[in-house]
């Protein structure tokens, strides 16, 4: 009996292999080497019913009991059959098992496909980015707002997504925590009442849970994940190891991914804090945002600025400001576009040429460039750098030497 050739897809410990015509999807992990040949653990799906599972198989050797096992549960089909496509099942796992992923033709006809987000301007599709900060600004707040924009396909706040299943990996807390926070997000944002997202709580290792991860986002067709946090899914293992086994579970995912982290202690005062643990947490991310938060003492109101640190794919994208609203008996919360440089403390983390403009902006009188270092608590070399190199583009320059002031282009 001929068979199409099944799509298989690496698992990270082990592969899935979906045979189309069949309907028939083998999960086979867990593989090692012994003495007596290599083994894995066989699960055997058909459509949405698990016929076996985690049955240790060598698939070097006789696979009939595994043949006989399913064939009890699914009597529609026959014997030979299960025994012929577990058969080819173990011979495609075995060869990709000792060559590794195919190679592939990189050239002129290789497809390209458009440079796209599935959270504009957060995360590309398939890709992984990292939102950190420190603990207590809303990371997770935000980061459920954002699963349930993409879980409706709405765009709020300056912020967009494309439509798909979300995932919902919690390290950190429990449903009812954010089954409030879902429910005060949707009271102020009737768009987003429809979104429904799949959590689940987790305390191993991400590596670790891996074909369960694999199992799940299959099933549920899920198309972006949300992994809250880094460090709590690595266990706090801040080494380059660690950085690595969690970001090729994250690849063997193959989903868009809007990861959170923290940020060291030593780094809080900082201008620009770097992410908790190894370097490779960066590395290995396709974009990095960095989360700070602006508010009073005792205020229902703040402001999130997020700063753009780190684009593989593109440009830095400009920092982007919400405006978020949170009534005191946290059943109500709202996001909205807020312009950073109406702010005392986030203005600072704006582009020195953007806080200059908006500077010369405010009444539209001239100004020296000792004057407008002070005003902004910059170096004058740094404020003189920028005003040259912006000059005819930004501001106008009048008087010349020690004399000369700057205004704004449209003065």
């Amino acid at each position: 009996m001929s068979h199409p050739a099944p799509d298989i897809a690496d698992l990270g410990n082990g592969y899935s292999l979906l045979w189309p015509e069949q309907r028939v999807r083998f999960l086979v992990e867990y593989i090692t080497r012994q003495s007596s040949g290599i083994y894995a653990e066989f699960t055997v799906m058909n459509g949405g019913e698990v016929l076996c599972e985690g049955h240790r198989v060598n698939l070097n050797g006789d696979k009939s009991r595994l043949a006989k096992k399913v064939q009890e549960v699914d009597r529609n089909s026959k014997l030979s059959e299960w025994t012929l496509l577990i058969e080819a099942t173990a011979v495609l796992v075995l060869r990709r098992y000792r060559e590794g992923e195919p190679p592939h033709r990189l050239n002129a006809d290789t497809p390209v496909e458009d440079l796209s987000y599935q959270v504009n301007p957060l995360v590309h599709p398939r890709k992984v980015s990292i939102l950190y900060g420190d603990g207590g600004l809303g990371k997770s707040s935000l980061a459920l707002f954002i699963g349930m924009l993409v879980a409706t396909g709405a765009s709020v706040a300056g912020l967009g997504a494309v439509r798909g299943r979300v995932l919902f990996l919690d390290y950190e807390d429990t449903l009812d925590v954010h089954a409030r926070r879902r429910r005060a997000i949707a009271e102020c944002h009737p768009t987003l009442k429809a979104a429904e997202l799949i959590y689940q709580a987790h305390h191993e290792p991400i590596w670790n849970i891996l074909p369960t991860l694999m199992r799940l986002v299959q099933l549920e067709h899920i198309e972006f994940i949300i992994l809250d946090s880094l460090a709590a899914a690595t266990c706090g293992d801040a080494s380059a190891e660690a950085a690595t086994k969690a970001f090729r579970a994250l690849r063997m995912l193959n989903r868009g991914a809007l990861v959170l982290a923290h940020i060291p202690k030593t780094n809080e005062q900082q201008q620009e804090a770097g992410i908790f643990g190894s370097v490779f947490y960066k590395n290995f991310a396709r974009s990095t945002w960095e989360l700070k938060k602006e508010q009073e003492v005792g205020a229902d109101e703040s402001v999130l600025g997020l700063f753009n640190r780190k684009s593989n794919l593109s440009r830095l994208h400009a920092p982007i400001g919400l405006r978020v609203r949170q009534n005191s008996s946290n059943t109500a919360m709202s996001y909205e576009s807020c312009d950073l440089s109406r702010t005392v403390e986030l203005a600072k983390g704006l582009p020195v040429a953007s806080r200059i403009r908006d500077f010369l902006e405010k009444d539209g009188n001239l100004y020296a460039a000792k004057d407008i270092a002070e005003e902004l608590e910059l170096s004058l070399g740094t404020v003189k750098t920028t005003l040259s190199r912006h000059n005819k583009l930004k501001w106008n320059s009048m008087g010349e030497g020690r004399e000369t002031k700057w205004c704004v282009l449209n003065r």
